[in-house]
């Protein structure tokens, strides 16, 4: 996705009242996109379902969700995170409360990322579907959620 195509995106998730998914395939590549595309997440005020695969600038992304508040399902996949994305789940984790469902697929790679999300799960009171897919570091995060 181009620039232009983003900031048409950005417009669709502001102005757009019907849609309530959207799912994102390897399209954002670049942090100028994701930027455009995270402004339109943070005004959006009718998805309730987002879905990113493989894609750049998730924690930019992620972090547009913290004061949504009709999204009830996040789905994370193929993303890798580093401890600075892992760090924008967890405060969306801990601060966002329509969250209910969340799947993270081959996106914790790092006992440092773990920890972090693992944290947010922890201090999680609205998740009721949490689905971990081939998740190296899931330990942790099972640990983390006995406390919670």
């Amino acid at each position: 996705m181009e620039k232009e195509e983003a900031m048409s995106l950005k417009q669709v998730l502001i102005d757009n009242t019907t849609l309530r998914e959207i799912e994102l395939f390897e399209c954002i590549q670049s942090m100028e996109v994701a930027e455009v595309v995270a402004e339109g997440l943070q005004y959006n005020t009718g998805i309730t379902k987002l879905a990113l695969w493989r894609i750049k600038g998730v924690g930019t992304l992620v972090q547009a969700l913290q004061k949504n508040t009709t999204l009830t399902s996040l789905v994370l996949d193929n993303l890798e995170m580093d401890k600075e994305e892992a760090m924008a789940l967890k405060h969306v984790l801990i601060e966002n409360t329509t969250l209910r469902e969340i799947t993270l697929h081959k996106c914790i790679k790092s006992m440092e990322v773990a920890e972090v999300v693992a944290e947010g799960l922890q201090h999680n009171t609205g998740v009721t579907k949490l689905v971990l897919w081939g998740i190296e570091r899931v330990g942790i995060i099972v640990q983390r959620l006995r406390n919670n």
